[in-house]
């Protein structure tokens, strides 16, 4: 074999074995904000009858709140907390995902487009569900209702890391 035909080879080597690094898709970092249609504001719940009546409608969860269609099957990482949609386990493998601590377990919840229902194989250690996480996973711009609250997004085979103190 001559010296080029030796160079082409092992440029061909290296470009087959470097071109899935190239090619994996890296996830978009988002910011919860960016989850609601530019220019989107939420209602502001009526808290004087809150207070009286947690029930109210007043205190209704606002589910018109619209997605934005164009995330539909992005890959995405984002910072935010769980709230266990199931109890009694050694990990946390169904749960809805929110930007901050408590939210959806008291009344109201966030719009519909500021929670994600995720659904994990392996589950987060349940001694890890009041630290904040970052969320990886492939987003989906789909409605699903929980007992807790109405998602407006969905994940499924998603990962959770803890983010450091």
């Amino acid at each position: 074999m001559n010296p080029s035909h030796v160079r082409f080879v092992l440029l061909a080597l290296i470009a087959c074995l470097t071109l899935p690094l190239a090619n994996a898709e890296e996830p978009r970092q988002l910011e919860w904000r960016e989850l609601m249609p530019p220019g989107w504001k939420p209602s502001m719940p009526d808290f004087s009858t809150f207070f009286h009546d947690p029930m109210s409608p007043a205190a209704a969860q606002d589910e018109d709140a619209p997605l934005v269609e164009a995330l539909d099957d992005t890959l995405i990482s984002i910072e935010g907390w769980l709230v266990p949609l199931e109890w009694g386990m050694d990990a946390l493998k169904e749960f809805l995902f929110v930007p901050w601590f408590g939210a959806c377990i008291h009344v109201p919840p966030p719009p519909p487009n500021q929670i994600i229902r995720v659904t994990l194989e392996k589950g987060v250690p349940e001694r890890e569900m009041f630290e904040p996480q970052k969320l990886t996973g492939r987003l989906r711009a789909e409605r699903s209702e929980s007992e807790l609250a109405l998602a407006g997004y969905r994940m499924e085979a998603a990962r959770t890391e803890r983010l450091p103190d």
